[in-house]
């Protein structure tokens, strides 16, 4: 990690914050459930800035050079961060200003509508975050109750309004189709009133309720969610779309954004006139795919070379600290070979056309299309006509671009397993 972080000369950072008011039927991420207004609640919330702190001092121990490389983009992701009293995320923000290099970051915060109010937006654009985040799910407030979601559709548009009256423009949010009891419709409804809000950024997800392990993007799953755990069943008389609907929704969201926004990388729709998530793209992009470093309960961190994934128990995490031991779970290498297939998933997952002349530069001049793996599952995709392969670029047809999620985790295991 060192070495590569030293090469890059810029990275991604954030920290995770895992409190939660209360669990969401479709989470797997690890978190702390509590009521922010109880007393023992402050405590809590103290200790896990305290934690926080003492993961990061011991990466800056451990690798020197974070302390000086530029910082692309800070991200405080939840869980949710914005529970943080006052006093505590002044704290947390204080120390990493003062030990990284924040000269040239953006800084983005994720919460929820229901904290994420006038006092608390003031307050995050005085400490510089310019960028905001929060889950919408829904317009529907039936579709918002029925995840388990304790805000209102009303809420989430006055909290983007607030924003705006700040001046902090940038706005994501996040969109889920596939919910219980969502119909073909309800995604219409979604999409019309991004459309209407004009929103600068929107996420739409489709519903996972595979194993955590097998998509995830960031912080590591803990447990089923609790519509993993009852499965696809009918509840309320609600039922979950079946895949030709939610193929049908994917669709729809689609046409309605093709006009005015790009999606980049897949799921992260920008208005044409704005960046693209600039977090995303460091860590994805062909001739980006910086190093992102995670502290937190549950953090992923990786580099060209190497991948850390965090305890997300959160009595173990604490008992890692308290001992002086990152509270890292697993940590592995690459060999050369999956170091090239990593790097042409996460390009392939822009969106964006694979440039072989970039994979060269990237990697000593080595041709993906050498790579052993590549070449097979290349053979294979294009036989699909999921990409196509014009010279030296790789392209995703529109079908790809649908499914580049189930490409990426499906197609590049099956004969050739994972390489140590």
């Amino acid at each position: 990690m060192e070495a590569d972080i030293r090469q890059a000369g810029k990275i991604h950072l954030w920290a995770y914050i895992p409190t939660c008011r209360y669990r969401c039927h479709f989470c797997q991420y690890p978190t702390v459930i509590l009521n922010p207004k109880a007393p023992a609640s402050q405590e809590v919330f103290r200790d896990l800035v305290d934690f926080n702190i003492k993961e990061a001092r011991m990466w800056l121990a451990r690798v020197p050079s974070l302390a000086e490389v530029e910082i692309g983009e800070f991200n405080v992701f939840g869980g949710t961060p914005s529970l943080l009293p006052e006093p505590e995320l002044r704290r947390m923000m204080a120390f990493y200003y003062s030990h990284f290099n924040f000269a040239n970051a953006t800084l983005r915060f994720e919460g929820e509508p229901g904290t994420l109010n006038k006092a608390y937006l003031t307050l995050l654009k005085e400490l510089g975050f310019s960028k905001i985040s929060f889950g919408t799910q829904s317009f529907n407030d039936d579709i918002i109750t029925a995840c388990g979601r304790m805000h209102s559709a009303e809420e989430c548009v006055e909290t983007i309004y607030h924003a705006r009256a700040l001046g902090i423009d940038w706005v994501s949010v996040d969109l889920i189709y596939g919910m219980l009891g969502q119909s073909v419709d309800d995604v219409k409804y979604d999409m019309e009133k991004t459309l209407a809000l004009d929103l600068s950024h929107v996420v739409c997800t489709k519903l996972h309720m595979d194993e955590f392990i097998k998509n995830r993007t960031g912080v590591s799953g803990e447990r089923e969610s609790l519509w993993q755990k009852k499965g696809l069943i009918s509840v309320n008389n609600m039922r979950f779309p079946g895949l030709g609907k939610q193929y049908q929704m994917r669709e729809l969201v689609e046409r309605y954004l093709n006009d005015g926004y790009t999606e980049h990388p897949t799921m992260y729709f920008h208005r044409n006139d704005q960046q693209p998530e600039k977090w995303k793209a460091l860590i994805t992009d062909l001739d980006k795919q910086y190093p992102e470093v995670a502290i937190g309960l549950g953090g992923s961190s990786k580099s060209t070379r190497s991948e850390a994934i965090n305890l997300t128990g959160y009595k173990k995490y604490k008992d890692a600290l308290n001992e002086d031991r990152l509270p890292i779970e697993e940590s592995r290498g690459f060999s050369p070979i999956q170091r090239e297939v990593n790097a042409f998933k996460m390009a392939l997952s822009t969106l964006l056309p694979v440039d072989d002349r970039v994979f060269k530069r990237r990697f000593d001049g080595n041709s993906l299309f050498a790579n052993p793996v590549i070449r097979h599952t290349l053979k294979t995709l294009v036989d699909k006509a999921l990409v196509t392969v014009d010279g030296p670029c790789v392209r995703l047809t529109p079908i790809g671009v649908t499914l580049v999620e189930a490409i990426i985790n499906t197609q590049f295991s099956a004969e050739f397993p994972h390489q140590e």
